[in-house]
């Protein structure tokens, strides 16, 4: 009896401090004052007020005690970004420059182990109003003691700032003609790579590619072959890997024909209208002739094989037709390529004009070297049509 009750009264006892230290906790909470992440939100409100009420010197006054006094290692008061276009509107063209110099070389990592300032729209206020009264900053840039090259970066870079998130006044592609603007006026400046590296992102396709269609098509025989063989309908596949202009082409492709009349193959009789495969495996190099953005064109020349063998079924029937074929022999193959390109939107898997889908129609002229076989000389016309893609991955073009 005497343990049951000590059994209870632990447990009361522990009820009751673990109660309290949850009351101290919560009261500790809502009486949480003046701490770091207050303060900045405060200072960044009071800043975006004075902003926005055209206060520039209590701005200066809330920005310098910000970044002096609250900002630490531990906690960011203001971003990059917010402090340019600050330094912008107070007139510290020079600031703008060391700091965007430094961060982009040396300081953008002093921001990764830090806590951010709470969500606010002190930055879009900051975009807002620089971009509605753009005029007016690029004027303060002009008419200061800066020389040229250091103008012409405020001007860009002033730019830039307000061009992306959160408004979208101006596309990449704008500011990538700027970028090429003060580059051909500054090739060599102390600032060059710096715009290069941070400001103008063109992206370029790779040299390389990688395509593949599937294809349908029909073979006509001719020569000797024609009085062996009838025409017929083809299946395949096809792998390019591209170039700059080159394309190795690997194509994969099943016919479908039958004998015109009985024979003897390898000392196996086939039959009058037997069905058969036809295979014209081929690996060939092709170079574009035309390529805009409606077709391109590119003639080939390449290797590969011809065979025609009895259909899996009959081989089942007549287990001596495993052995018997006609072929493999080497094949010789030229022909053209003519690509549609079908101007569907690939951006989301890689934003380039050379990744695109076409509709491809194919000639090729095969000779196959039937020195082996007497009396099956001849050559074969083939004609297919696919669709496929063909896929360049984009580098940074600096």
């Amino acid at each position: 009896m005497k343990n049951r009750l000590f059994v209870l009264l632990f447990f009361l006892v522990i009820s009751l401090i673990s109660a309290q230290n949850k009351d101290n906790i919560e009261n500790e909470i809502l009486s949480y004052t003046n701490s770091q992440t207050q303060i900045i939100s405060k200072g960044r409100l009071l800043l975006a007020d004075s902003f926005l009420e055209g206060d520039l010197q209590k701005v200066d006054e809330v920005r310098n005690y910000l970044l002096k006094e609250v900002d630490s290692e531990n906690y960011i008061a203001l971003l990059p970004g917010e402090q340019w276009l600050i330094s912008y509107w107070t007139g510290e063209f020079y600031d703008v420059i060391d700091s965007v110099n430094y961060y982009y070389t040396k300081g953008s990592t002093n921001y990764e182990d830090k806590i951010f300032p709470t969500e606010d729209r002190l930055y879009y206020k900051l975009v807002e109003k620089s971009w509605n009264e753009l005029e007016k900053l690029e004027e303060k840039i002009l008419t200061s003691g800066l020389n040229e090259e250091e103008k012409d970066f405020l001007l860009l870079h002033l730019n830039y700032m307000i061009s992306g998130q959160p408004l979208n006044t101006l596309t990449q592609d704008e500011i990538n003609k700027m970028a090429d603007l003060f580059l051909e006026k500054h090739p060599t400046g102390k600032l060059t790579d710096l715009v290069k590296s941070n400001i103008r992102f063109r992206f370029e396709a790779s040299n390389w590619g990688f395509a593949f269609d599937f294809f349908m098509g029909y073979a006509v025989q001719n020569g000797a072959l024609s009085s062996q063989f009838s025409n017929g309908f083809a299946l395949g596949h096809g792998f390019d890997v591209e170039y700059k202009k080159f394309s190795l082409y690997l194509r994969n492709y099943i016919g479908f024909t039958k004998t015109l009349e009985e024979m003897e193959v390898e000392a196996v009789g086939w039959q009058k209208d037997m069905r058969l495969i036809q295979y014209l495996p081929e690996a060939s190099i092709g170079y574009s002739v035309v390529d805009n953005n409606k077709l391109k064109l590119s003639p080939f020349a390449g290797i590969g094989g011809v065979a025609f063998s009895p259909t899996e079924s009959d081989i089942n029937n007549r287990p001596e037709l495993e052995d018997s074929q006609v072929g493999f022999v080497t094949a010789y193959t030229l022909g053209a390529n003519l690509d549609f390109k079908l101007g569907w939107n690939t951006g989301a898997i890689f934003p380039n004009n050379k990744t695109y889908w076409f509709l491809r129609c194919r000639y090729g002229y095969t000779m196959p070297q039937m020195g082996s076989y007497p009396g099956y000389e001849g050559n074969i016309h083939y004609f297919n049509i696919g669709i496929g893609g063909v896929f360049r991955a984009i580098k940074r073009d600096i």
